[in-house]
């Protein structure tokens, strides 16, 4: 398994790293070869024991008397933390972000500045067999709290083989049929985006809303996020349109889309509209007056494709605010003039530019955006891991503190359910570069 060692300069930056909201602050950090924070070297998974044991009786399966305990903690009761990414699967890209976030957790743990604290890292191959028995391994080698995998389907095979253990997990993968009974998500569901920039949206005046979303599951996922975020605030869907994700299947759903940006809408595009009744005009669904905003969960090159395409066809986006996802904090997108003043919900740069900052001081490059992921768990996991009970350290009650955290993209928390609760900027595209209208929250409502 391939990291790189933490510079000793990385140590004089100031650690501003993730706390309890109602906890203590950051403690001083430090390291030396014989003492601090640990990283044991994974000698592979171990031979695959079937099914996980119903009720709680996997845990018999592992001896405590065969628990990693490096030297130096030999008089210590150390906090093991066993870390599942695919350090040899998939392609080489997905290795390097493995490698990077094994890294980001070696910052966290330093910068925690526990001598107990024990990262336990398990390749685990990126395939469902391996995760689990990844699992398996780091279980056998003590676990109390399992961070990782990456993958959704990983992730489902190595949830089992953790509940059956009583251990929680803190995947990375925004799969939410995996979430809850001790399985926590830690990612960048859409849910939160929608629900943020829709919020947003509303409360500068707009009403009424488009969506033109690809014809996937992500497409699907967005689109019931949205619906649920306008209902629940009143807002009103317009009209909806899906796409094949190639640019010229992009141009007749994009047209069709552009006849409801109408001050009025005419009757016969209106829903409900029925040609065989006189006078029907389909006013009763709402939808007579034209969309104020529309909502385009697209990125990248193809998103430079489908944006155009509404002032091409008419629409005048100086009056339609166009709305997006964390996907759009790309420096490329502030080129393309029919996105300028567009709204996305995303971490804030300003908070998430600190943890970059000390990552490249750390291993003298910029950390992928899944970097962030990593040091959140392992640092979560070493704030907990202070209880010096060892039984309760890593409960629900623990994990899923209201309060809330603050990490390296701002303020989460977890919901009793698995899920992640995000406290996102809002952030603007201009040809400038992209700004923030509306900063992250840095601590939950009371009550919330």
């Amino acid at each position: 398994m391939r990291h790189r060692s933490i510079k000793g300069s990385a140590f004089g930056v100031l650690a501003k790293g993730l706390v309890a909201v109602l906890l203590l602050g950051m403690a001083a950090c430090s390291s030396a070869p014989d003492k601090g924070p640990a990283v044991v070297v994974d000698n592979g998974p171990p031979t695959d024991l079937g099914e996980p044991l119903p009720g709680g009786a996997e845990r018999s399966r592992y001896d405590e008397r065969n628990f990693i305990r490096p030297l130096h903690m030999q008089n210590a009761d150390p906090v093991r933390v066993g870390l599942l990414l695919p350090f040899s699967g998939g392609s080489e890209a997905v290795q390097k972000v493995a490698s990077s976030m094994f890294d980001a957790a070696q910052l966290a743990a330093f910068e925690a500045g526990d001598d107990r604290f024990l990262i336990i890292p398990k390749d685990t191959r990126g395939t469902p067999d391996g995760a689990a028995a990844a699992a398996r391994s780091a279980l056998a080698d003590g676990a109390e709290i399992i961070l990782g995998p990456l993958f959704s389907e990983t992730v489902a095979a190595a949830a089992p083989v953790a509940r059956a253990a009583n251990v929680p997990l803190v995947a990375f993968s925004s799969d939410m049929l995996s979430a809850g009974e001790g399985v926590y998500l830690l990612s960048f569901p859409p849910e939160g985006e929608i629900a943020r920039v829709t919020e947003f949206a509303m409360l500068k005046g707009k009403e009424r809303f488009g969506l033109i979303a690809p014809a996937n599951d992500y497409g699907q996922r967005v689109a019931t996020a949205f619906s649920q975020a306008l209902a629940a605030r009143g807002g009103v869907l317009v009209h909806e349109e899906r796409y094949e994700q190639d640019p010229d299947k992009m141009l007749a759903p994009a047209k069709r889309l552009a006849a409801y940006s109408k001050d009025i809408i005419p009757p016969e595009l209106r829903h409900g509209y029925d040609p065989t009744k006189p006078g029907s005009t389909g006013a009763a669904s709402g939808n007579s007056q034209g969309f104020q905003a529309v909502l385009m969960p697209e990125q990248g090159t193809l998103l430079r494709a489908l944006a155009p395409l509404l002032p091409y066809y008419n629409v005048n986006i100086n009056q339609v605010k166009l709305l997006g996802v964390s996907a759009w904090n790309n420096p490329r997108l502030t080129r393309e003039p029919a996105l300028r003043g567009g709204w996305f919900a995303a971490p804030d740069p300003s908070i998430t530019a600190a943890f970059e900052e000390r990552f490249k001081a750390a291993f003298g490059e910029a950390p992928p955006k899944l970097a962030s992921l990593a040091y959140d768990a392992t640092l979560l996991a070493a704030r907990l891991g202070q209880s010096p009970r060892r039984r309760d350290r890593f409960d629900a009650r623990m994990i899923e503190n209201r309060g809330g955290y603050f990490g390296a993209d701002g303020l989460f928390r977890f919901k009793d359910d698995g899920t992640i609760e995000r406290g996102l900027a809002i952030l603007e595209i201009q040809p400038g570069g992209i700004q923030i209208v509306d900063p992250a929250p840095r601590a939950f409502s009371a009550g919330s």
